[in-house]
């Protein structure tokens, strides 16, 4: 009886492992999935486009500064960086009930400017199948203007906030009083 070599060996099992083995799925029955950051904010539950947001973050020291819209927490130097921090649930009208150490700052860059918007709380990542994305959802008045469409998932509903269109709001544009 003959030995077989190392090599017809081998061969024989990549032989067994590829007649055994499972076939991929086709690329058309993969499901793309939209992706955002989820957050809560004065009870509503938002996602933010992940291409918007530079940063998530604690809420950092901030100075207050006089003479400020009511909605402007303050200026914080974020390694280097001056951000100001703007609290959307005030923004919005109505005081957050989520105490401060539990709140979060998205935060957005453009070329003008480096906002951090304090948030109630972050959902973390969040990712929808693309089928399920629906123009119009369901939103308070206060927040139409912002946003961008929405997801209904599993009897919940996500609309995405545009941090960016919120950026590009006139009363943004100047936080003095």
């Amino acid at each position: 009886m003959s030995e077989a070599t190392p090599f017809a060996l081998l061969l024989a099992i990549a032989e067994r492992s590829q007649a055994l083995s499972l076939q991929l799925p086709a690329k058309e029955n993969a499901q793309t999935h939209w992706n955002g950051l989820g957050f809560s904010l004065l009870g509503q539950q938002f996602v933010a486009p992940m291409g918007e947001i530079a940063e998530l973050m604690r809420v950092p020291t901030a100075t207050r500064l006089p003479g400020v819209k009511h909605f402007v927490n303050g200026i914080a130097n974020v390694r280097g960086r001056l951000m100001a921090i703007l609290d959307l649930a005030i923004y919005f009208g109505a005081p957050s009930g989520v105490p401060f150490p539990q709140r979060r700052i998205f935060a957005i860059e453009n070329d003008e400017a480096y906002l951090g918007f304090i948030v109630d709380e972050s959902l973390g990542m969040q990712h929808f199948p693309q089928e399920a994305f629906m123009d119009e959802i369901e939103v308070a008045d206060m927040f139409k203007p912002y946003v961008k469409g929405g997801y209904q998932v599993g009897g919940n509903s996500w609309p995405i906030l545009s941090l960016s269109a919120l950026a590009a709001d006139e009363n943004l544009e100047q936080l003095a009083q």
